[in-house]
């Protein structure tokens, strides 16, 4: 076949020297060409489905070629469906063995995987509109999903860009395809626009070999290699007189091991999971600190050998849209790839539109930190053993009891008794009752005997529960219950706010459509974080975030010796947040940063490491802070530790007592001078 192809070209060259005319050089060329194109075009379509059968799982299969393609035979037989090359068994008997490991296509049926879709890329448009569409629907695949296209010539600029578009990581990619050169192959591999896809082959034919047959050599892309830059590596060599053998894996484990690949890490501080120290004025660059995200991060680098250095975000802010859709903040770093991943980062479904992101490690739903209620002043205490409504209908009961007492001194008077009926006499006998002082006078008519004899044990019975209630309140202090939910905190009056850097905390709240959200939102104010502590200190702001965030600060910061703390974190949960990794999209490296991090889910390591970090930072600080400079970052401890049960009552228990006393001699005061300069200005006026 070979020896009459190469006969055909030169007597295609004779005719052309010799000038013949040009219908007869154009009919001996066309046959000669074609007798080509069908050897080429098989050899090529064997190859092809070699690879596919031994390397490739059942995937959708999409064959993209062009109308001036030389591969037209590959085309004819996968559109045809040929069961099997019955001329390559008669141009090849002595062939039809099975030589060990390898497998002669020659004597077995060769497979016949037929494409699921076949593109013309001649017609640009429909192409471009069909490529587009499948990394559309790539989003709604199953995890197992893949595809395989092949091209029998190295795509033009613009198809190349849709064949290495950022899908989702969903779907794997399949790459066979046909480079005509050597040169052609190493340009084709090494392209950039290759660097984040791994499965990439390239089949390049080659000089006939010593036993007369054309060489077929398939070559990968190695995307990490000892050198720092990527290399081409020969992976599988065949020929059609011979049999095919295994010799390599053409879609290795390429992100096994990065040969110290240095990696940015973007992140913000958010204690448990993320910690660090800024060394440099100005510089993002930061030294990490012992966290559960630097914990995974070193596990990571030591499993495939590479090296990191952690930056902080170029805003300061975890992630928001901007005007023109594009995201800032953390998520924005990573989405236009100036850090190669995030660390700790809510998943949401608007981010995971822009950038990718591992499994979910950590469940953290959102909560709010508010102060304990504390119990009231002491000088109070003589007011809250009733409540309002008590008191209210007291005062109601003395202003009714001096208007009955009033009329039966009015209508005694009126009997020819002596007139007592003074309205200050009848105050004066009417509140001498709740201090244990009897009525100046009796009065004889029936009727008024029977209402003081009333009113003297109703004094006596609110006197005593007064006393009673005074006494416990003294020796138990009262505090109201504590904001523990939102409706509680909606209806408490009390302030509430979030942290500045706009995570996806502020993000549900700003697009919510609920009711409750958009009304927390009026009203939401933004703080640094410390801020918003020492707010939440003073009484004056509830400080919503995760509730890992809030407990691990409360306690590790926040809690004395005791175990006492002001601040407390309320048991209202809603939006259970998933932290995850981002990466930018398309990241090659994704798929096995993703598999060490879920098997340090399932070892376990995760929550101890949450759980050494609360008992190595809660020790630290109680080694670190006396109980003074502790109460003094906490403002003050709500309940001190008591030496006894015995509660003795003291001056400051007593300052209730004790201000009475101070305003009826301010007020009596005042009253002796007013009276006195009343006194002079009428003997002034006599005189």
């Amino acid at each position: 076949m070979e020896s009459s192809v190469s006969l055909g070209v030169i007597i295609v060259l004779l005719v052309i020297t010799v000038g013949s005319s040009a219908g007869v050089q154009n009919s001996i060329f066309s046959d000669v060409a074609n007798k080509v194109v069908t050897a080429h075009g098989e050899e090529l379509y064997i190859f092809v489905n070699l690879l596919i059968e031994y390397y490739t799982p059942k995937c959708l299969r999409i064959m993209l070629y062009t109308n001036a393609t030389q591969d037209l035979f590959i085309i004819s037989r996968l559109t045809e469906g040929m069961n099997k090359v019955s001329q390559g068994n008669k141009m090849h008997p002595e062939n039809q063995t099975n030589h060990g490991n390898g497998i002669n296509p020659y004597h077995a049926t060769v497979p016949e995987p037929k494409p699921h879709i076949i593109i013309n890329s001649d017609m640009t448009s429909q192409t471009e509109n069909t490529l587009a569409y499948i990394n559309d629907l790539s989003k709604n695949v199953i995890p197992s999903s893949c595809v395989t296209y092949v091209l029998t010539e190295t795509p033009n600029p613009n198809l190349l860009s849709l064949l290495t578009a950022s899908s989702y990581r969903q779907l794997t990619r399949y790459f066979y395809v046909y480079t005509q050169s050597s040169g052609e192959m190493k340009s084709f591999l090494l392209d950039e626009r290759w660097s984040d896809q791994e499965n990439v082959v390239a089949l390049t034919r080659h000089k006939k070999t010593r036993f007369d047959s054309i060489l077929w050599k398939a070559s990968i892309r190695q995307l990490m290699h000892p050198s720092g830059s990527p290399q081409v590596q020969v992976v599988n060599r065949w020929t059609v007189n011979d049999v095919f053998r295994n010799m390599h894996e053409i879609f290795p484990e390429q992100m096994g091991n990065f040969y110290g690949l240095k990696f940015t890490a973007v992140s913000l501080a958010f204690r448990p999971f993320i910690d660090y120290q800024v060394t440099e004025e100005g510089s993002k660059v930061v030294r990490p600190k012992p966290c559960v995200d630097i914990f995974i991060l070193d596990v990571i680098a030591q499993t495939l050998n590479l090296t990191y250095e952690l930056v902080m975000s170029q805003d300061g802010q975890w992630g928001y849209v901007k005007d023109d859709g594009t995201w800032g903040g953390v998520v924005g770093d990573v989405q236009h790839k100036r850090a190669n991943f995030s660390l700790c980062l809510t998943m949401t479904q608007s981010r995971r539109e822009s950038i990718d992101f591992t499994k979910v490690y950590f469940i953290d739903p959102l909560t709010f930190l508010a102060v304990k209620s504390r119990p009231s002043p002491l000088w109070q205490k003589l007011i809250t053993p009733f409540q309002n409504s008590v008191w209210l209908v007291t005062a109601c009961s003395v202003v009714g009891g001096m208007l009955v007492y009033y009329v039966i001194c009015a209508v005694q008077s009126a009997l020819d008794a002596p007139h007592h009926s003074k309205s200050f006499h009848v105050f004066i006998n009417m509140f001498g009752s709740f201090v244990n002082q009897t009525f100046l006078i009796i009065p004889w008519l029936t009727a008024g005997r029977l209402l003081v004899g009333f009113w003297l044990l109703y004094g006596l019975l609110i006197t005593t529960y007064y006393k009673t209630s005074l006494t416990g309140t003294l020796a138990v202090p009262f505090a109201s219950p504590t904001v523990d939910t939102i409706q509680q905190l909606l209806d408490s009056g009390l302030k509430y706010g979030m942290v500045s850097a706009k995570g996806a905390q502020y993000r549900i709240l700003s697009t919510s459509k609920l009711p409750l959200y958009q009304k927390m939102l009026k009203n939401l104010y933004l703080h640094p974080p410390d801020q918003l502590i020492r707010l939440a200190l003073e009484g004056k702001y509830a400080y919503f975030s995760y509730k890992s965030n809030h407990q691990f600060r409360v306690a590790t910061q926040y809690t004395n010796e005791y175990g006492e703390t002001d601040l407390h974190v309320a048991s209202a949960e809603f939006f259970g947040a998933g932290y995850a990794w981002g990466f930018p999209r398309g990241a090659v490296y994704l798929r096995t940063f993703d598999k060490v991090l879920w098997r340090i889910v399932q070892a376990g390591l995760i929550k101890k490491w949450v759980q050494d970090l609360y008992f190595m930072d809660k020790m630290s600080s109680i080694r670190k802070r006396s109980l003074s400079i502790l109460k003094q970052n906490s403002d003050i401890l709500s309940t001190p530790k008591p030496d006894d049960q015995l509660v003795v009552l003291n001056v400051n228990h007593l300052q209730g007592p004790f201000l009475i006393l101070v305003l009826g001699s301010g007020v009596g005061l005042i009253l002796l001078v007013m009276e006195v300069f009343a006194a002079h200005l009428h003997l002034t006026h006599t005189s």
